[in-house]
């Protein structure tokens, strides 16, 4: 007869992982130190851009002092290149330090910067606002339950041409609209119709903007949903399913948009302003960006599980 393991550790045991908690409260601390340097970086960026700023008002104030105005805007350059360094440099430590281990809880098989990518934000249904390009960034892909999945980060940007008055040349400016947090999975199985749910606006509200409605007076008052065969969509939607949306929409750190796809890929759009694993204005210690990063990617993976049974 065999002998019932213990559910208690081992004394090897209790040396791993008191090792593990000792390596990682290392790593903890170098983060910390990287993240007060960005901090550091950041500031002397921004005094730098404001400076910059200054120079340029008072050479317009001047009559269009031209050198001034160069100097300004070197300054205001090297300030932005200063906070864009520290940021950059910042966000990799934290990467490293805390991204394959989160990661490795949730997917297997996993791929950093795999290519060609899979998830692309125009293969969707999923509306977009105007914009002149759309970029992905950070793509990692893994199997999560066996289905084959891949995140990144949609920024679009749009470009405006202007004329300075003061210089008469002529200037681009490009401005980011949205970024969003994205996911793909593959379900691998079929379905009879397509569906897209995405949040409502005040204009589709004011409007009565053309929408299937679900019965749902809280699902229908937050998204609009469209399909090709609206009695398909709504079998696959049913009140279950709306109701776990819903839970997660409480929860959600952002506006998100779901495209299901008749070949069974399942695309979430989170509109969050930021990147996966991002470490934002850098107020968060080490042990609070792992939080939000596991409760993130947490969320993305219980949107799947809604459709994974369907």
């Amino acid at each position: 007869m065999a002998k019932k393991r213990s559910c208690r550790r081992t004394a090897d045991e209790d040396k791993i992982h008191e090792k593990a908690v000792k390596m990682r409260k290392m790593t903890d601390e170098q983060l910390s130190q990287e993240l007060n340097k960005s901090k550091g970086g950041r500031i002397g960026g921004k005094l730098l851009s404001l400076l910059g700023g200054a120079v340029i008002l008072f050479g317009i104030i001047l009559g269009g002092n031209m050198a001034l105005i160069i100097i300004g805007a070197v300054l205001m350059g090297l300030g932005q290149m200063t906070q864009g360094k520290a940021g950059d440099k910042a966000n990799k430590q934290a990467y490293d330090t805390i991204v394959p281990e989160i990661v490795g809880n949730i997917f297997t098989n996993i791929q950093m910067d795999p290519l060609p990518h899979l998830l692309d934000a125009k293969d969707t249904n999923i509306p977009l606002p105007s914009h002149s390009y759309c970029s992905g960034s950070g793509y990692i892909r893994g199997t999560y339950h066996g289905l084959t999945s891949e995140l990144c980060t949609i920024k679009l940007t749009d470009v405006d041409e202007f004329q300075r008055e003061e210089t008469g040349l002529w200037e681009k400016n490009e401005r980011e609209i949205y970024r969003g947090q994205w996911m793909l999975c593959e379900l691998e199985q079929e379905f009879p119709t397509w569906l897209t749910f995405w949040p409502r606006d005040k204009m589709d509200k004011l409007f009565h903007s053309r929408t299937i409605k679900t019965g749902n007076e809280a699902f229908d008052k937050r998204f609009d949903l469209s399909s090709d065969n609206e009695q398909e969509a709504l079998r696959i939607l049913n009140i279950s399913r709306m109701e776990r949306i819903m839970e997660l929409a409480d929860n959600s750190f952002g506006k998100f948009a779901v495209n299901l796809n008749k070949d069974g890929k399942i695309y979430i759009a989170v509109h969050s302003g930021h990147a996966f694993f991002d470490i934002g204005k850098g107020k968060e210690d080490p042990g609070q960006l792992r939080q939000r990063y596991i409760r993130e990617l947490n969320w993305f993976t219980d949107l799947v599980d809604v459709f994974r049974s369907v």
